[in-house]
């Protein structure tokens, strides 16, 4: 080959190799994690955004691909594969290391991961990248405190306030921080603040009952303490998260939105999520249950009856969907059913507490008694807190005529349960009208009376006062409050009561006492629960 065909040669190579130089080379991809156990609806959104990223990325633009990667990572981190969504995001934020949201979702995958100092230095750099960004701010303010760093947290908190006043999260733990500084009143001045933006919130009084007991306000803290809340519960408004999910077509992220759609008590949309969830879960029990619910809220019972029916048909062993037609047969006041639906759940779970005191109060209300004690002694075997189960067993040995085991009941319970009065006035009737001599005591029974009566005024008090006065013989007595008792019957449109009153009031002036505590259609008798 001559000179000039050699330099020919040499140029157009070299202009070869110029030329592919400019060319953006295809990065390396990260390998998708498993997606074993996901749903299959979310497992092919996941890959078939992969395909989306191996197209963009062949094509060698850059900003394009990190987009792409970035996407596939934040399907990764909704559906919690945290290691294989950090992966995405590293390799995003290598071809963009300008875009602050790589950084910091890899803080929320490692904050994830229980991985706090590494979460931290992410959200540090995406603070760098968007100095204006509160939830990174305050999430780095998060990480410092839980790396027991108050003072290096407090900083970051402080320009959250700044940038945003009306967020809760940042005038919240910036009020942590303080009172693990030991700084009481910037915490108390600090949480106050966050309780004003957030009145409801149990985790703010919590933090606020040790800001107090720290003051040394012993009053206010033990008010506040009892509303336990986990403070990371407490989370900044974030767009970036709230993506998250939004982005997900999946069973468990429509589940998740028709949960928080009960929540709000906005049941339409409660049924449209979880309706969407049944479609990509069909197989999914709790879905079933959960639009079970959301339709029985919405009205529309007969649906819901079918996706209860749906959910005992998918998982036949679990009580739980027993439990719930259960409750809605009583809602429909077909009782058998209840009873029937009932009993199948405290079979397949014998310590479903529950269930035993729905199987109780049916089988008392229709005429089971001696069988609805047994569910009631159950629920007391493990939860002796149980009021409402200890009224029931009380008034089941009431119809049963056992009046003398009823007494030693309620005496029991009234000592349990002194803040409710309702034990001590069964007591008290049971004490001016029980049919067995052995039990009565007029002269307690009016004590009682009268100290319940001090506090709260009704006309079943009066008329547990008119007993006692007849039993002790004073029927003047008796008549003026039995009198009373029925007028304020009548102006409650008690009707049921009012002929029973009537009746009872003619015994009297007749000069003869009661020895009914209570009429055979009293609705204590006849436990339904609350609509």
């Amino acid at each position: 080959m001559s000179r000039a065909g050699c330099v020919l040669v040499s140029c157009l190579l070299a202009a070869g190799i110029a030329c592919r130089s400019n060319v953006t080379p295809r990065p390396t991809l990260p390998a998708l994690p498993d997606l074993t156990g996901l749903d299959q609806s979310l497992q092919q959104q996941i890959r078939g955004e992969f395909e989306t990223l191996e197209r963009t990325a062949q094509a060698g633009r850059s900003e394009e691909t990190a987009e792409a990667l970035g996407r596939v990572g934040r399907s990764l981190l909704a559906a919690e594969r945290y290691a294989g969504a950090g992966s995405f995001f590293t390799a995003a934020g290598a071809l963009n290391s300008k875009d602050m949201r790589w950084p910091y979702y890899l803080g929320h995958v490692h904050k994830s991961m229980q991985q706090p100092e590494i979460a931290a230095r992410f959200f540090e750099q995406s603070h760098r990248l968007d100095p204006n960004h509160v939830p990174s701010l305050i999430w780095l303010g998060d990480m410092q405190l839980v790396l027991g760093q108050p003072a290096a947290a407090e900083p970051y908190l402080t320009t959250a306030i700044e940038l945003q006043p009306s967020s809760v999260a940042a005038w919240f733990h910036r009020g942590r921080a303080a009172l693990a500084k030991g700084d009481v009143r910037q915490a108390i001045a600090d949480l106050e603040r966050a309780r004003s933006l957030d009145p409801d919130s149990d985790p703010v009084y919590y933090q606020l009952g040790l800001a107090y007991r720290a003051a040394g306000d012993q009053v206010k803290a033990a008010d506040y303490l009892k509303r336990r809340g986990d403070a990371s519960s407490i989370v900044p408004d974030d767009p970036l998260m709230d993506s998250l999910q939004a982005g997900l077509e999946s069973g468990a992220a429509y589940l998740t939105r028709g949960m928080e759609a009960i929540e709000r008590r906005d049941w339409a949309a409660a049924v449209a999520h979880l309706r969407k969830a049944a479609e990509l879960s069909p197989g999914d029990t709790t879905t079933h249950l959960n639009l079970g619910t959301a339709l029985f809220l919405a009205g529309d019972r007969a649906a819901a009856r079918g996706a209860f029916e749906t959910a005992i048909r998918l998982s036949p062993e679990l009580p739980k969907p027993r439990y719930t037609l259960g409750l809605l047969a009583e809602s429909e006041l077909k009782d058998p059913e209840a009873i029937e639906q009932f009993s199948a759940a405290v079979r397949l779970d014998p310590e479903y507490l529950e269930a035993h005191a729905s199987l109780a109060d049916a089988l008392r209300r229709n005429g089971r008694v001696e069988s609805s004690l047994a569910h009631y002694r159950k629920v007391l075997a493990v939860d002796p807190a149980a009021s409402p189960a200890r009224l029931g067993y009380g008034m089941g040995l009431v119809r049963l005529g056992r009046y003398r085991e009823a007494r030693a009941w309620f005496e029991q319970a009234a000592t349990l349960h002194p803040e409710q009065p309702g034990f001590t006035h069964a007591l008290a009737r049971l004490l001016a009208a029980a049919p067995d001599d052995t039990v009565r005591d007029g002269r307690r029974a009016l004590q009682l009376t009268q100290a319940l009566l001090q506090s709260s005024q009704s006309w079943t008090l009066l008329e547990t006062q008119a007993m006692a006065a007849a039993e002790l013989g004073d029927f003047n007595a008796a008549i003026r409050l039995q009198e009373a008792a029925t007028d304020q019957a009548i102006a409650s449109a008690q009707r049921n009561a009012v002929a029973h009153l009537r009746m009872v009031l003619a015994e009297y002036r007749r000069g003869m006492a009661c020895r009914t505590p209570w009429r055979a259609d009293d609705p204590v008798f006849f436990p339904r629960p609350a609509a």
